[in-house]
């Protein structure tokens, strides 16, 4: 930034480019240089004739982010609960139960434009769910009909909270508002994203009897969040922008500096006025290099407690984060770098040398104090609802799997890495104590991982599927103790038991030598469920398999590990539930660039929840005990208000299942 005299002593700070550790900030005006120079790293040859891109980092830009969830309270039917990734770290989606009491999202009754909160009275024999009350949450008016993806994004997601100190409980409703659209700041050609994220606290004691008591509106997209022991914590997202319009630029007007609150982040709190979100003393800034120029983008980090919600805590980080994950212990947030190449006057992704920096924060909600960082080879993949899996905590040391290399590159193939880190206090650090590289075959992608206690779960696929198990037992010397081969892939691992694992992905047919497939080998079939013995990593066997559906179907679980539903009934004995769009019609095949059968796509046929038996003491373990099918193509084929199952969830209710698609909720009973 500028040139600054101060008439007295001065403290440099000098970053070590080639370390992670954040640095907080000491003086208002190096957050408020930080961020103007962001615009300047962005677009440094824009402003003044010529659009040349110059040394700006390009970031790659996503959010995100066990054993079973913890048991549901009991009631006369044991019901099912969300799917979490750890247990005790809860994660909002568009329904939760309580007991007997379903609370989902949908849009408001008579009304597809808005969206309320439904409260259902469930019942498993006869099954039912009877809607017993709604909230109005969102008053627009002005939107369209929603479907497919953009149906969760615009209706929320939802947590139930209990009360520590009295018998009652909330439901906190979020909801990213993005607008892609820019708001006028009052200072010249500054603009801002006006995005936000609304949150509102309702009272849940009575489901018949729901009421708002709480709002909060954060300035700032919501990139994800988690739940922990009624504390809400969230990770949103801001940023800035200045544009001289192109009939001004030739005249070399001076980009005026704002202030720093400018730049920063606000928050209303039932609907007042505005105020800083963050303070700057509170925010950190991550060392620069030749590949890391900083933005003119702030992370924010912030824990709410659900019983005194004006009570938040907030902490900020310069610059985009990529991922969230939190463990019962604390918060990891990581940024894959994607170094770039100059290619003239443009910049390039480079096919090496990708890294990953993790930062490490307490759980402490009153402090959220800094830990640490760490920084690892490779990055985080492409799927932003698989990246906090790739990550996995226990015992104080954090592993983490990462990709590296190019899918399409003879000369640097694709190869996963897993890498083991340990908080130093001393340096306040995460250093590499182990790792383990060249997993999987040359040119294999990363699909699914998945880590529990003492183990690690990999699958790599080209043309078959290698499970890989992994020993963390001895952090600073992880092992690969086990691998199998099998036809197909597993997008999505999910622990049955101690000693079982279950696979959701899709069935493959490996290409001839001279045809591709989808994945430079093998053309993807139906959707293929698969369960592990991992009793005896040295010995790994799939015991049983199970293929719905031909080339096309598709499983919502396939993306989001919310649309699998599993509730254990006794030892050994588990049911699940899973939404699947079944391409079985072959009227009208589509065939894909060669007369291989296997590359045959087949039509829709319908769409509904299946429902498995697992029974691992049994000599077929997986078996199918019913369907509820929502769409059939016979009948609704023509109906454009047919929705997809991209959203599709599920409760298991004893025997009886609850099949929430769209707007509709049905129920039926399981049959064997």
């Amino acid at each position: 930034g500028d040139v600054k005299y101060t008439g007295e002593a001065t403290n440099l700070i000098v970053f070590d480019s080639n370390k992670s550790n954040l640095h907080a900030v000491t003086n208002p005006e190096i957050l408020r240089d930080y961020l103007f120079q962001g615009i300047i790293n962005q677009y440094p040859n824009f402003y003044y004739g010529g659009f040349i891109s110059g040394g700006n980092q390009i970031l790659f830009s996503g959010a995100n982010f066990s054993t079973p969830a913890a048991p549901a309270v009991s009631t006369t039917a044991p019901i099912s609960t969300t799917n979490l990734q750890e247990a005790g770290v809860d994660e909002g989606d568009r329904i939760k139960t309580d007991k007997d009491v379903l609370f989902s999202l949908r849009h408001c009754e008579g009304d597809e434009k808005n969206t309320c909160l439904h409260s259902y009275r469930l019942q498993p024999s006869p099954a039912k769910a009877d809607n017993i009350s709604q909230l109005k949450l969102t008053n627009e008016t002005e939107k369209e009909s929603l479907y497919g993806y953009s149906y969760r994004r615009e209706i929320g997601s939802i947590y139930l909270a209990k009360h520590s100190d009295k018998e009652s409980q909330s439901i906190v409703w979020l909801k990213n508002k993005n607008q892609w659209s820019y708001e006028e700041t009052g200072y010249q050609y500054w603009k801002k994203y006006n995005n936000h994220t609304d949150i509102k606290f309702i009272t849940a004691d009575q489901p018949e009897q729901l009421a708002v008591h709480h709002e909060l509106t954060i300035e700032g997209e919501l990139l994800s969040s988690r739940m922990i022991n009624g504390v809400l914590y969230l990770l949103t997202r801001s940023s800035t922008y200045h544009s001289i319009p192109w009939n001004k630029r030739e005249l070399n007007l001076p980009i005026v500096k704002p202030p720093v609150d400018f730049f920063l982040p606000t928050l209303t709190e039932n609907q007042g006025d505005k105020k800083p979100l963050v303070k700057p003393e509170n925010c950190y800034i991550p060392p620069q290099n030749g590949s890391r120029y900083n933005r003119s983008m702030i992370s924010v980090l912030i824990a709410i407690p659900v019983d005194n919600p004006s009570q938040l805590t907030s902490r900020c980080i310069t610059g985009d984060i990529e991922t969230f994950y939190a463990s019962t212990q604390a918060i990891y947030l990581a940024t894959s770098r994607y170094p770039t190449v100059s290619n003239g006057n443009w910049l390039t992704y480079a096919e090496k040398n990708h890294t990953t920096d993790i930062h490490k924060f307490s759980l402490d909600s009153a402090s959220m104090n800094y830990l640490g960082s760490g920084q690892v080879e490779g990055h985080l993949g492409w799927e932003k609802d698989k990246k906090s899996f790739r990550f996995g905590e226990d015992n104080n040391t954090l592993r983490v799997a990462t990709s590296l290399g190019s899918n399409w590159s003879e000369e640097n193939p694709t190869r996963t890495k897993v890498t083991v880190l340990e908080e130093d206090k001393a340096t306040q650090s995460l250093k590499e104590i182990g790792k383990l590289d060249h997993l999987g075959k040359p040119g294999e992608k990363l699909y699914a991982a998945r880590f529990l206690g003492d183990r690690g779960y990999l699958v790599t696929f080209r043309t078959t599927d290698p499970l890989i198990v992994l020993d963390l037992s001895q952090a600073n010397d992880p092992k690969i103790i086990g691998e199998l081969e099998v036809n197909g892939y597993s997008d999505y691992l999910h622990p049955i038991g101690d000693n079982y694992l279950l696979g959701i992905g899709k069935d493959a047919i490996p290409a001839p030598q001279a045809e591709n497939g989808d994945s430079r080998g093998a053309f993807f079939q139906g959707v293929k469920l698969s369960l592990f013995d991992v009793s005896s990593a040295e010995n790994l066997r799939e015991v049983d398999t199970m293929v719905i559906g031909k080339r096309g179907t598709d499983s919502t679980v396939l993306r989001d590990h919310h649309g699998l539903t599993v509730l254990e009934t006794d030892s050994g004995h588990y049911k699940l539930a899973l939404p699947i769009e079944l391409h079985e019609n072959n009227s009208k095949p589509y065939q894909f660039q060669t007369s291989n059968p296997a590359s045959i796509y087949y039509s829709w046929t319908n769409t509904g929840l299946y429902t498995i038996d697992i029974n691992t003491t049994d000599a077929d373990p997986l078996q199918l005990s019913g369907k509820l099918i929502s769409d059939n193509f016979l009948t609704d084929i023509n109906d454009l208000t047919r929705y997809s199952l991209a959203n599709d969830r599920s409760v298991i209710q004893g025997d009886t299942v609850h099949y929430i698609h769209g707007d509709k909720v049905l129920s039926s009973e399981i049959k064997d």
